[in-house]
């Protein structure tokens, strides 16, 4: 059948206009959406200990170490949707977000809960995390160099944790390598419990 003139222009004009949209909309934009939030999978804990203990140096600092240990080996594991989250996001959080604030280990795992779990839920696990750093004594990991002192944070503030740590060792600068194993060896402590509280509330 010969197509008209008039159906001819018909057809003409929508494929215009959908060349016309898709040169202005970005075909990621077109795309789904994960739903939130993520699917989690279990994580050994001594693994990711090991993990954000060695990303502690290999990436700059606790707050990414933690994110790494955790997001970085799910994206690793599972793939998509953890593949599309740039751990990078957290390279800011280290010495308290450069305030002194919250310690990074904490941001690090906040970001992790955030991703596989409700509000809800990250409210619960984040409570019982925080509440288990205040008052555990700190750190335990010590399958790289052993930390020089442990000491029971009471806070979730870095300067809280790390000044007790300097009064407890005789550590007195940042860069100093006692402080850096110390906060590596945290790092490490914070991404295992984390993993253990999401392994043991999805029951993997």
């Amino acid at each position: 059948m010969i197509q008209s003139r008039r159906d001819f222009l018909k057809n003409a004009g929508k494929v215009a206009v959908a060349a016309s949209v898709a040169s202005v909309v970005p075909m990621s934009a077109l795309a789904e959406k994960p739903a939130h939030p993520f699917t989690y999978v279990h994580l050994d804990p001594e693994a990711t200990a090991d993990r954000a203990y060695a990303s502690f140096t290999q990436m700059g600092g606790c707050c990414v170490a933690v994110a790494d240990a955790i997001i970085g080996q799910l994206a690793d594991v599972v793939g998509a949707p953890f593949d599309g989250v740039p751990v990078q996001i957290w390279t800011n959080g280290g010495a308290g977000y450069g305030q002194n604030s919250l310690c990074g280990c904490l941001g690090g795992a906040a970001g992790a809960i955030g991703l596989v779990c409700d509000k809800a839920t990250s409210s619960a696990l984040l409570k019982e995390l925080m509440t288990w750093y205040k008052e555990s004594n700190l750190p335990v990991y010590d399958r790289g160099e052993k930390a020089l002192a442990q000491v029971v944070p009471g806070s979730v503030n870095c300067i809280d944790s790390l000044s007790k740590f300097f009064a407890a060792s005789g550590v007195s600068s940042m860069s100093d390598p006692g402080r850096i194993v110390r906060c590596s060896c945290l790092a490490a402590d914070v991404a295992k419990k984390t993993v253990e509280l999401l392994n043991a509330h999805y029951g993997v």
